[in-house]
């Protein structure tokens, strides 16, 4: 078997925590735990970053960075107006809706950074910046859509906050994927006739 290389080894190492996080949860990552997950050696773990912290700080921004990854091609293709800048905007708040029932182990540990964000300042720091783009992304799709909405921005932050809560309630189970999908529409369809 051929050497992955440092970059396939570093995101080994990264993905190895999502695993944890999602089989066991934030508490469980350590070197150790991490270092099995990815097949390497604990040394390999420490040597690429030297603290848990620096790994969970590391493990969030590939994240992060792979959700934007992730919105590009569909918010590009509808950097203008109309249907298309629509389909972006709902790509961009109605997919995790979607994820929340067809791939929860992603979306939650998603929430387990979320939740660690509250003692961890630096996670915390990475999920705001998120957000505020997300923001940014959904407010400057919004305006193309609906050009006659007074402040896009706020409707934007509204939108988000709605499909976040509805994410919330399919993760628990407390609310069919669909039915989150049906009332996330009819939002934008409120703020973006």
């Amino acid at each position: 078997m051929s050497d992955p290389g440092p970059v396939d080894r570093r995101t080994a190492i990264l993905r190895a925590v999502w695993q944890v996080i999602a089989e066991r949860g934030m508490g469980a990552v350590s070197v150790r735990n991490v270092a099995a997950a990815a097949g390497v050696s604990p040394g390999r773990v420490q040597y690429r970053f030297p603290t848990k912290e620096e790994l969970l700080t590391a493990s969030l921004e590939e994240m992060l960075r792979g959700a934007v990854q992730l919105h590009d091609g569909l918010s590009r293709e509808g950097a203008g107006r109309g249907a298309a800048a629509r389909e972006a905007l709902w790509g961009l708040l109605g997919r995790r809706v979607s994820l929340a029932e067809h791939s929860r182990a992603g979306v939650a540990v998603y929430h387990h950074y979320v939740a660690a964000g509250i003692n961890h300042p630096e996670l915390a720091r990475l999920l705001a910046e998120a957000k505020d783009a997300e923001e940014g992304e959904a407010a400057r799709l919004l305006a193309g859509i609906a050009p006659g909405c007074a402040d896009p921005r706020t409707a934007a932050r509204s939108l988000i906050a709605t499909a976040d809560g509805l994410v919330m309630r399919v993760l628990i189970g407390s609310l069919p994927a669909a039915e989150a999908e049906r009332t996330l529409r009819s939002e934008l369809d409120r703020i973006a006739p």
